[in-house]
């Protein structure tokens, strides 16, 4: 089957306030690049569940993104598309191939769920709620959440530079998505996570991030998730 066949469905996310970013579609479009596929792209309103468009709910009765067609096959569910891209189209390949290092870099993928479920609070929050109703002190349990959930994978980067060898795999892009948005979203690195840091220069200076970064985020960050100031506790 021709690659060039590949199909992209992901929500158009200029518009979702603050996060403008869906992070695990934009963990498919990273896994396509890395492994040089050409696809195409098709924008569609980010409403998703019984308020998706129609376009999307023909490919996926769910109403979710991402959805990936090749052909005449289609993929949703962001880990079904993984794998199914892995199996379809092997070379090259963004899992190791030894049994321990494969073993590894898939509890590392599965475990980066932990991370997605302590980010997506935050990207409901904000992106639901005007400024002049945000709470700080609800901003700030939700980001100790993530500071909690972030000491697993500081420690884990700094036993080794990727997930699990020393080749990026699909673990590292899950990881990776959800890190760089929490970044976008004000979350400081440096000196509390320096091995997180250098995965997120690591990945930053990819083609395949270069490629698919959010248009709409600024060179500058948001403050959102920034250390809280006495007076704000």
């Amino acid at each position: 089957m021709s690659s060039s066949e590949i199909k992209l469905y992901l929500p158009e996310c200029s518009t979702v306030r603050v996060v403008e970013c869906s992070p695990e579609s934009w963990m498919i479009q990273l896994a396509l690049e890395e492994k040089d596929l050409p696809y195409q792209v098709k924008l569609l309103p980010p409403a998703t569940g019984k308020d998706a468009s129609r376009e999307l709910l023909t490919r996926n009765p769910r109403g979710t993104f991402p959805v990936l067609t090749d052909g005449a096959i289609v993929v949703f569910e962001p880990f079904a598309i993984i794998e199914y891209l892995e199996h379809a189209h092997p070379d090259p390949p963004l899992l190791p191939g030894t049994n321990a290092l494969r073993a590894l870099a898939l509890t590392r993928l599965h475990e980066a769920h932990n991370l997605a479920d302590v980010c997506e609070p935050i990207y409901d929050y904000l992106s639901k709620t005007r400024g002049k109703d945000l709470e700080p002190s609800r901003v700030y349990a939700l980001g100790d959440a993530l500071h909690d959930e972030l000491f697993f994978w500081e420690y884990y980067y700094g036993v080794s530079a990727w997930a699990a060898g020393s080749e990026v795999t699909f673990a590292d892009l899950a990881v990776f998505v959800h890190l760089a948005t929490a970044v976008h979203l004000g979350l400081g690195l440096g000196e509390d996570y320096p091995h997180l840091q250098a995965l997120y220069q690591r990945m930053r200076n990819r083609p395949s991030v270069d490629h698919t970064w959010p248009a709409t985020w600024k060179p500058t960050p948001y403050s959102f998730l920034q250390p809280a100031e006495p007076d704000d506790l």
